[in-house]
């Protein structure tokens, strides 16, 4: 069985389609189709069906898709053994949560580069939630992200050295500034990203508990969107404090009083447990605990 058709059929399912799949392998989508066709006669079963426009996984599929995802990290793990004492090399895939990604993880990724230039780094911008999903799946090798009630199972979950300040923040001149003060209705949207980030879970409880009721909710998936909104007055939000340092300095945002202002979030390093670690990784994992940033304390 061709390990490349293998590698191609795991592609097309990570990257979402055929043409997606080619341009991230290097192929022609010609190569692809030729690739899945050759894999699908040899196991005497189709892998995709189409549905409307998209091509979906069959039943079988699926399930070819999951020892597939385990002979091709038993063939990375031999590969490595292999190479054992060489220049790391092959693929890492890393999913990081934005806030993370655009803020905290420049040292960290120009330190992985310079030390192993022949690694394909593979970086995705996910959510909390995702990074679960993806590493139970097999979709990526590591993630890192914020505290989360999953079900740790499977996963291996190492805190990191930092755990940031999320904090409620407005415009200077935002009218409604009283988030301690129970039993209100206030006209103000709450700007924010993820349903499922614990952090907006533990503000939504607090504002149910203080029984304070909003007018509504805008959910936007950009953090600089969220901060240009809420620095044209727009609403509040709340969002670890190492995103908006800048914006508090220069005072075109203000840190908004409140008991739930200041909670602490901790970061995590996660991987399967199941997944043998690479060299890559272990490298990775390295310099997220020595060059992940560490946000001060503020009394």
């Amino acid at each position: 069985m061709d390990l490349k058709n293998l590698r191609t059929f795991q592609a097309i399912v990570d990257q979402g389609s055929y043409q997606k799949a080619a341009s991230f392998l290097g192929y022609t989508q010609s190569t692809v189709t030729i690739q899945i066709q050759q894999l699908e006669e040899e196991l005497g079963v189709p892998l995709f069906q189409r549905v409307g426009r998209r091509m979906v996984l069959t039943q079988i599929g699926e399930q070819a898709l999951i020892q597939v995802r385990e002979l091709l990290l038993a063939a990375d793990r031999l590969r490595e053994v292999g190479q054992a004492g060489q220049a790391l090399s092959g693929t890492l895939r890393v999913d990081i949560v934005e806030t993370l990604l655009c803020y905290q993880m420049q040292p960290v990724i120009q330190a992985f580069r310079e030390q192993a230039p022949q690694v394909r780094l593979i970086i995705h911008n996910t959510t909390c939630q995702k990074v679960s999903e993806s590493l139970k799946e097999g979709a990526c090798d590591l993630g890192v992200c914020y505290v989360m009630d999953w079900n740790q199972e499977l996963l291996q979950i190492e805190p990191l050295d930092s755990s940031p300040e999320v904090i409620l923040v407005a415009a200077p001149d935002f009218a409604y500034p009283d988030f301690v003060t129970p039993h209100q209705i206030k006209p103000v949207s709450l700007i924010i990203d993820e349903p499922d980030s614990l952090f907006r879970r533990r503000l939504e409880e607090y504002l149910q508990e203080q029984d304070i009721t909003l007018d509504e909710t805008i959910e936007l998936w950009s953090t600089e969107t969220i901060k240009r909104c809420v620095m044209s007055n727009l609403g509040f939000s709340f969002l670890p404090r190492f995103v908006v340092e800048k914006e508090l300095a220069d005072g075109s945002l203000v840190e908004l009083k409140a008991p739930i202002s200041g909670i602490r979030n901790p970061v995590l390093c996660v991987r399967h447990k199941k997944r043998w670690v690479t060299p890559a990784m272990e490298l990775f994992m390295k310099l997220l605990r020595e060059l992940l940033p560490v946000e001060q304390h503020f009394p």
